[in-house]
């Protein structure tokens, strides 16, 4: 098992049964529709667009769950809550995706290494 900064992939093990196939088609998964997911979000929060971003973010948490990002959903909720308020603080709402976002680029990375590892084994 890798060291990651932003996954914990003991969560996945465990919902797999540690079944090395199910673990590698839920992480091709997951690579394959967050990214678009995430700019889906960005386009919202660039619209001023709170309800989609609200709905966005919280169509995207249960995937972090998965992939045991646990801090990452937290601050996906964080985002829902803000899209929720009247008014929206926007600056701050921006502040937070875009920290959040370069956040997921490094669980992109993480995952996609785990993934070549996962299937060089196979």
């Amino acid at each position: 098992m890798h060291a990651f900064k932003e996954a914990d992939m003991s969560y996945l093990e465990d919902l797999s049964g540690g079944d090395q196939s199910l673990i590698i088609e839920m992480l091709r998964l997951f690579l394959s529709q967050t990214p678009g997911y995430l700019d889906s979000l960005s386009r919202h929060i660039d619209l001023g667009d709170w309800s989609n971003t609200q709905s966005m973010a919280h169509h995207i948490k249960p995937t972090l769950a998965y992939m045991g990002a646990e801090d990452m959903r937290q601050a996906l909720i964080r985002i829902e809550q803000m899209a929720k308020a009247d008014p929206v603080d926007s600056v701050v709402l921006k502040r937070e995706f875009s920290v959040l976002r370069g956040r997921f680029e490094v669980l992109f990375k993480e995952l996609e290494g785990h993934l070549g590892f996962l299937t060089s084994k196979m």
